[in-house]
């Protein structure tokens, strides 16, 4: 297949997939928004998948191997979040019409990578040269995780160019969860260390609170440093010294890399951004250089910047204080949904669910016949949410059924993977701007444990009507 296929006509979805194994994170929220307004800006469909690769149906072709839905008309991959293995990855990437990598590159497919490298090397120096430390931790990303392994070796790359052995007690796995962070201290807790570099900054703030919990003071005891730069790290205590990532600017460079590619125009195959590492508190630099500045009068620009701090401290307790009302809400409304008896109550449930989370449009489809074919079984009417109980199958790989996206109406589309207990349901497409991800993840849940329970009692019910023709029959 040519990496660039013949310039694109407006005949088709103009949908674009940003795919990433991520329900609500920091990470891969900032690039979902910016890449998708990239692309509703250049006129296409921005259809974020938030899970499911590569074990849902919608993420396998008819022999079971990675692909990605026919209906897209390229993808761009968050392949740091994407837990299927490096040839999954690359498999899938080449079987995309179009695709973008980020985290990572392949021969022959458009990317945006960080300077992972060189952000890890001016960390560790900063640790060894400024601070003296020299048992620095690691606390890595998980097992499949392919620019999560690219840390990793940047790590021990940069400590023996200091000349310093690493230790692999020092290096323990984490899942870039904040709960990781705080379980890598347990383990770590047997050996000596006085610095610690995570894989991403909610481990990194994980690890501080274990940290402080255990009676250990940072950085006065222990210097910790984060990788991507979310919003938290600047206002965690002690604020967190980390290497940043531009994660909006990615998913724009993303986003344009793929709007190339399809109009044929101005065509970049790869573009590489820095990754600087931002000294603050938790290395001890910030803290100290904030007491010997101490008996000098604040200028203007310190006060602009407490002024700047301030107001972005009070948009991001704003913006917590909505989501979680939105998460009361949602809770208040979990029992109507899990009690539905059938899909014409769980569709007057989901009305109350549409209206709070502000949806234009609303679709839940389940598989049929096998997990090849899908329908639609509750859709959004404008108002409310209805049943559809004689709709027609079609592929899984077009997401939706055809005709339903208007080519000249871009619109940002949510796709949320339904399964329990590891058997795939369907999934929820929800239109929407990507914004509070943990919302969406409750819905998910809420759902997906809805329809399994009508499985359960359509399959009781089956085996009572057939027990009771049987013993109707007699022996």
């Amino acid at each position: 297949m040519s990496l660039f296929p013949p310039p694109y006509t407006s005949a088709g979805s103009r949908a674009v997939g940003i795919v990433a194994n991520a329900y609500g994170d920091p990470y891969s929220i900032r690039i979902m928004q910016g890449a998708a307004q990239e692309l509703v800006e250049d006129g296409f469909h921005a259809v974020c998948c938030m899970g499911g690769f590569p074990s849902a149906p919608i993420f396998r072709d008819e022999q079971g191997e990675p692909c990605f839905p026919g209906a897209l008309d390229a993808c761009i991959l968050l392949c740091e979040t994407l837990r299927g293995s490096e040839a999954e990855l690359e498999s899938a990437a080449r079987k995309a019409q179009v695709a973008v990598t980020l985290g990572v590159r392949f021969e022959g497919v458009c990317s945006v990578t960080a300077n992972v490298e060189t952000g890890v090397f001016q960390a560790v120096a900063h640790l060894v040269k400024r601070h003296n430390r020299s048992r620095i931790a690691f606390i890595s990303g998980p097992d499949g995780s392919v620019d999560g392994e690219r840390r990793l070796s940047a790590y021990r790359v940069a400590l023996e160019s200091l000349g310093i052995a690493p230790d692999p007690a020092l290096l323990v796995a984490g899942d870039y969860e904040t709960h990781s962070g705080r379980e890598a201290i347990r383990q770590l807790r047997q050996q000596h260390f006085d610095a610690i570099v995570a894989a991403n900054d909610l481990m990194a703030i994980g690890a501080v609170e274990a940290l402080q919990e255990a009676g250990l003071r940072v950085p006065e005891q222990v210097s910790i440093v984060g990788f991507d730069d979310i919003e938290e790290a600047s206002f965690a205590a002690p604020s967190l010294s980390t290497i940043r990532q531009p994660l909006h600017e990615q998913g724009v460079s993303a986003g344009r890399l793929v709007a190339q590619q399809l109009s044929r125009t101005g065509i970049t195959r790869h573009e590489v951004v820095s990754a600087p590492f931002i000294v603050r508190e938790s290395c001890g630099c910030a803290s100290a250089e904030a007491s010997e500045r101490g008996s000098h009068p604040p200028g203007p620009n310190l006060d602009r910047d407490r002024g700047l701090l301030e107001d972005a401290l009070r948009e991001l307790v704003r913006r917590e204080l909505t989501a979680a009302r939105l998460r009361r809400e949602l809770a208040r409304v979990a029992g109507e949904i899990l009690g539905a008896p059938d899909y014409p109550e769980l569709a007057a449930a989901m009305t109350d669910v549409f209206g709070l989370l502000g949806l234009k449009r609303f679709w839940l489809c389940i598989y049929a016949g096998g997990q090849r074919h899908v329908r639609v079984v509750l859709e959004s009417s404008g108002r409310g949410v209805i049943f559809r109980h004689h709709s027609q199958p079609f592929g899984v790989e077009e997401l939706l059924p055809p005709t339903t996206l208007n080519p000249e109406k871009p619109c940002q589309l949510l796709v949320e993977p339904l399964e329990i207990a590891g058997e795939q349901l369907g999934y929820l497409v929800l239109e929407g701007n990507v914004r509070d991800a943990h919302a969406y993840l409750e819905l998910r849940r809420h759902v997906s444990s809805a329809l399994g329970r009508l499985a359960y009692g359509r399959e009781l019910r089956r085996l009572y009507a057939s027990e009771k023709k049987r013993v109707h029959r007699g022996p």
